[in-house]
């Protein structure tokens, strides 16, 4: 995802996307996958991060935990999602984030379907996908 997008997620979400300071301050911390890479996907997505982070701090303000990325990547075609601190609410709607990606394409996030072209992605007819 573009430098920019991303700077927009984390300061929308900056209780989402922060880095753990808790684990930073120990001895032998380990950086997040988060940390190191951040968002290890297309544009496309952005508008479904956006949403799902959107929903995922809603929530936290009624009562759920405080979701924490660990790491943002498409896989096999489709959002992975890796976070701590959800709740099964809060994890249901990161597992049908997941789903609606493989009918977006993650390079401009209009519809699409996940293909197989040497590996998994989900692409729009204009980026590759089938038509």
């Amino acid at each position: 995802m573009r430098e920019e997008l991303s700077r927009i997620l984390r300061e929308r979400y900056p209780l989402i996307f922060a880095v753990d300071l808790a684990v930073a301050d120990t001895p032998d911390a380990m950086p997040s996958v988060f940390s190191l890479w951040g968002f290890e996907c297309g544009d496309g997505w952005f508008d479904l991060i956006d949403v799902l982070s959107a929903r995922l701090q809603l929530a936290t303000r009624h009562g759920a935990p405080q979701v924490v990325v660990r790491q943002v990547k498409e896989k096999f075609g489709t959002l992975r999602f890796n976070a701590s601190g959800a709740d099964e609410r809060q994890r249901g709607m990161i597992e049908l984030a997941e789903m609606m990606s493989g009918r977006l394409c993650e390079t401009c996030g209009n519809p699409g379907q996940t293909i197989e072209a040497g590996w998994m992605r989900t692409r729009c007819p204009v980026h590759g996908g089938k038509s």
